[in-house]
């Protein structure tokens, strides 16, 4: 979308001189192809190269109506040096008549009259027998042209015509002329008279005077080749003269008669001949077999050929123009498909299709557009970058602009492009430094809500998050989804998220506590585009652990004032109220005495509180086996009194020690097991155990665990995370037994665990340490106390 509406932003004289750009590219660059192509050069040695290498792909098999007779070694050795008499050539011929051959082609040039003038007669009587062919010899000469045969040979030969092998430029042999020579007197290939193509009739008339080299090649034909040297069967002249050649494999063949032994020339070059080129003998029997069945390679002709070059090179400009992302790939993809279609087309449909040229053009027209776009954009960025430096200091440039005074306007783009790019460069290296430095954790975050960049505070919150409720190991944030991650702080799935309907960054703005009690608040807002989807979104979690501590604080000191502490003075008001003088003295001191005690031990709860929660501590190095021992003596009147006992159970107590607040902490202590007392019945057991754990790694310190078990009443789930968490205040002082003048002397209850166990969470925070616990009705409750140890005593 942003990019249409770039488009539509353009000056309706950009787009018009864009069009006209395109369009003059649409019709010049193919022509130049064209152009190209038919000029000798690399372009054609490309195609001809391709060519070769697709050919043979093609190679159909050797036809087995033609045979070879050949002049080879063996039939040297037997008849006698080079050249031979003719009265040699007549025996082959009467040789080869009674098995009736098809045709004969005596490849041998026939244009000079013997020594004896008997063995030209003897030749010539022996061709009345057979349909012999006799090619013409080239006489390049001042009056270029064709020397036909002796006139006795020609009267009696079937056919007479050219024998031309032509040669490309770079010597091979690929194209055969059915018809060359001299304007006007043009010759048929004497292999097509014999497949059946052309006449033997009269020439043209010969014109008044030929310019020398005036020379045409008319009916070209690409021709296939059966293979290397030995693909069509062959035969020794030697072994037909001895007859030793049976009947039944000469009749109804075209016998091809012509030299194969090296030294005697004749030898061409062929695109399927190998390292060796083949004797002019084979390269005609290759010739007249494709004749004879129809097998040319056909070439497209002059539209099409235009089409195959232009129609890709259109193709890739309008891929240019409305894919240029992929356009690399599909530009690739599209000159490969050419290539793989000039390659299957030779051996499936005979066809030449030369690749060069639409390749080229195609890989010219991407160099072309890439080479116009970077000037474009050469030419927008200095535009930018002089734009860019001359905006005034942002707010966080302030120091950066302080520090470097500003400059002069720069005398070239790169000047400025320079300038700009250090500009943003110490703007977001502030900007990253004020990130990472923030005590609130800080996220960067995509519209799906998937984290793209964090300070290290949120990196420390998240890796905890992770330990702590996925039980995974600390990993970067980028890339997690911070919805399912707060989900598991806040109970909520990411399920049940995306059900309600709205956005994450709405749903999820509430309080999140983790593992070990800090509380976060979630924030969000975001910058950007304002389209949705594309936007990216700030997330702020400032932690408000401290300040949902001063309010259950407030709510603690509330309660205690409202309620707890009046709860005593009003009884007392109400006993004192309802005394009859006639009433016995002694109850009524009793209850007084009772709740003014217990007036005094929410004070003192109350203070233990307040001294909890200040920075008046005492550490210093403390053994926790004496701290324990401590609190068990210090509760041991409560416990006698209640008929409880208390079971202690310290593993290596001497070894165990920490720096701590030896009081404070043996405070806390001992409100858990003033609580365990307080809810375990008559003749129940309490046991307060120690034990410690060593870290596991080297930057990791070991650990104590105490642990504060009873068989008393026990609570519910609810009831237990509400006293773990604090959210709400739990059964306290009030939660007394109030004597009567039936009960005069019952036991006093304790300090209840709202402020007790508030200063236990207190203490133990302050000193590093995690409670945890577990319960259930009737089963009786465990507490478990996790406290550092720096090193042990000396």
């Amino acid at each position: 979308m942003q990019r249409s509406s770039d488009r539509e932003r353009l000056p309706t004289r950009t787009r018009a001189r864009a069009m006209v750009a395109r369009l003059l590219i649409a019709l010049l660059l193919p022509a130049a192809m064209l152009w190209l192509v038919d000029r000798p050069g690399w372009l054609q040695m490309l195609d001809t190269m391709v060519y070769d290498s697709v050919l043979p792909l093609a190679a159909p098999p050797a036809s087995p109506d033609i045979l070879i007779v050949a002049i080879d070694e063996q039939s040297l050795r037997e008849l006698g040096r080079w050249p031979w008499r003719r009265e040699i050539y007549a025996r082959l011929l009467e040789q080869l008549a009674p098995a009736a051959p098809r045709a004969v082609l005596l490849n041998l040039f026939l244009t000079e009259p013997s020594p004896d003038a008997g063995d030209d007669e003897q030749l010539a009587r022996a061709m009345d027998r057979l349909p012999v062919y006799l090619p013409m010899l080239r006489d390049s000469g001042t009056a270029p042209g064709f020397l036909p045969p002796l006139p006795v040979f020609a009267a009696h030969a079937r056919g007479v015509g050219h024998a031309e092998l032509a040669l490309d430029g770079d010597g091979v042999s690929r194209t055969l002329y059915l018809r060359e020579g001299p304007a006007g007197r043009g010759q048929y290939y004497v292999g097509a008279l014999m497949a059946g193509y052309g006449s033997a009739a009269e020439p043209e008339a010969e014109p008044a005077a030929i310019a020398p080299g005036d020379w045409r090649h008319e009916q070209p034909v690409r021709m296939f080749f059966a293979g290397a040297r030995g693909s069509y069967r062959t035969v020794s002249y030697a072994s037909v003269l001895r007859g030793e050649v049976p009947a039944a494999l000469l009749q109804g063949k075209l016998l091809l008669v012509g030299a194969t032994a090296h030294g005697l020339g004749g030898q061409v070059p062929t695109p399927n001949a190998g390292v060796a080129a083949l004797p002019g003998i084979e390269v005609h029997a290759n010739l007249i077999d494709g004749l004879l069945h129809g097998r040319n390679v056909r070439m497209p002709a002059p539209l099409a050929y235009a089409a195959w070059t232009t129609l890709p090179i259109w193709l890739v400009l309008f891929l240019l123009v409305h894919a240029r992302r992929h356009a690399l790939v599909f530009i690739s993809g599209l000159a490969l498909s050419w290539l793989l279609l000039c390659v299957l087309a030779m051996p499936l449909l005979h066809w030449w299709l030369p690749p060069a040229a639409p390749i080229l053009g195609m890989l010219a027209l991407y160099l072309l557009w890439s080479w116009r776009r970077l000037e474009s954009q050469f030419v927008y960025f200095r535009q930018r970058a002089k734009t860019l430096d001359s905006l005034p200091a942002s707010a966080f440039q302030a120091l950066a602009a302080l520090a470097i005074p500003m400059q002069a306007p720069p005398a070239n783009p790169q000047q400025a492009l320079d300038r700009a790019i250090a500009r943003i460069g110490r703007m977001q290296t502030l900007m990253d430094e004020a990130l990472q430095i923030m005590p609130a954790a800080v996220l960067i975050c995509d519209d799906t809500g998937y984290i793209g960049s964090s300070n290290a505070a949120a990196r420390r919150l998240l890796d905890e998050t992770l330990r702590a409720t996925m039980h995974a190991p600390a990993r970067p944030p980028q890339g997690m989804h911070l919805p399912t991650l707060l989900g598991s702080l806040g109970g909520v799935a990411s399920e049940g998220i995306e059900a309600i309907g709205a956005h994450w960054s709405e749903d999820l703005r509430r309080e999140y506590r983790t593992s070990d009690g800090r509380i976060f608040q979630l924030e969000a807002e975001a910058f950007g585009t304002t389209e949705a989807g594309d936007r990216n979104w700030i997330v702020v979690l400032p932690e408000m652990t401290a300040e949902r501590e001063a309010q259950n604080q407030r709510e603690e000191w509330r309660r205690l004032l409202s309620h707890d502490l009046r709860s005593p003075q009003m009884t007392i008001l109400s006993l004192l109220s309802m005394y009859r003088p006639t009433e016995n003295i002694d109850v009524l001191l009793h209850a007084v005495r009772r709740e003014a005690e217990r007036t005094v031990s929410l004070a003192e709860g109350f203070m233990d509180f307040v001294e909890a929660g200040s920075d008046d501590y005492s550490m210093e190095d403390t053994h926790l086996g004496t701290v324990l021992l401590d609190a068990r003596d210090q509760v041991w009147p409560y416990a006698r009194a209640s008929q409880v006992q208390i079971e202690t159970r310290i593993s290596d107590a001497d070894e165990l020690a920490m720096h701590a607040d030896g009081v404070l902490l043996t405070r806390a202590i001992v409100n858990l097991l003033n609580n365990a007392i307080r809810h375990s019945a008559a003749g129940g057991r309490i046991t307060l155990c120690l034990a410690a754990e060593p870290g596991a790694g080297a930057q990791e310190d070991s650990r104590a665990f105490i642990a504060v078990s009873d068989d008393g009443e026990g609570m519910s789930h609810a009831q237990l995370n509400n006293l773990l968490n604090g959210t709400r205040p739990q059964r306290s002082n009030d939660e007394v037994t109030h004597g009567s003048a039936d009960e005069p002397h019952a036991p006093i209850r304790r300090r209840g665990m709202g402020l007790g166990f508030a200063v236990v969470r207190t203490v133990l925070r302050r000193h590093g340490g995690h409670i945890e616990a577990a319960s259930a009705t009737g089963a009786g409750t465990t507490f478990w106390i996790s406290l550092p140890l720096r090193g042990s005593l000396p």
